[in-house]
C-alpha cells in the first residue's frame, strides 16, 4: 500500500485527469473518453480496488469507505454508497447482485437491478477487515477475512 507516500510529480495530472477513467486505445494521441475522480486526493484516498463491468455499470469500492456505479458510457456517478472503510475488496457483480466488503468485517450483498438503486439484500459477519475479493465458484462464495479465516459462504441446500 502507498500509505503516506508523496507524490508531488503527479499529484496535479491526479487533479486534471481523475482516478477512474474510460481509454479508448485507438486514440494513442487524445485517449482519454471520460474520466471521473472517485475518493479522495489524500495519500490514502481514491481507488485500490479493481473496478468491475457489470450491464452497463462500472462497480468500484473507494479506499475512503463505500463502493460508487458509473455509467460505462457516459462517466456519470450513478450512485455512491458508504460503508465503514478502509473498503479494499475489488466489488464482485453476479446475477444482478454486488458483493462488496468493509472494514468492519461485514460482506454485504445488493441488488443491482437497478443500478441507481441498489438495495442490501443480505449481510454476513466474519472475522476481520474484508480486503480479499470473494471468488464465486459452483454457488459458493469463498472469500478470506483479516481475522485470518477463510469462509465458504451459500445456501445450506
Amino acid at each position: 500500500m502507498e500509505e503516506k507516500v508523496p507524490r508531488p510529480g503527479v499529484f496535479t495530472r491526479d487533479h486534471q485527469i481523475g482516478s477512474l477513467m474510460k481509454l479508448d486505445p485507438r486514440k494513442p494521441n487524445d485517449p482519454v473518453v471520460w474520466s471521473v475522480q472517485v475518493g479522495g486526493f489524500e495519500p490514502d484516498g481514491g481507488i485500490l480496488s479493481t473496478p468491475a463491468l457489470y450491464k452497463g455499470v462500472v462497480w468500484v469500492t473507494k479506499t475512503e469507505g463505500g463502493f460508487v456505479g458509473v455509467s460505462q458510457k457516459s462517466g456519470k456517478i450513478l450512485v455512491q454508497r458508504s460503508l465503514p472503510g478502509p473498503t479494499w475488496m475489488s466489488p464482485v457483480p453476479i446475477d444482478d447482485q454486488l458483493l462488496v466488503g468493509d472494514c468492519n468485517g461485514v460482506l454485504h450483498a445488493y441488488d443491482i437491478t437497478h443500478p441507481r438503486h441498489p438495495h442490501e439484500l443480505w449481510t454476513v459477519q466474519l472475522s476481520g477487515c474484508e480486503e480479499s475479493t470473494p471468488a464465486v465458484w459452483h454457488g459458493m462464495i469463498w472469500v478470506g477475512a483479516r481475522g485470518g479465516a477463510m469462509y465458504g459462504i451459500g445456501d445450506a441446500s
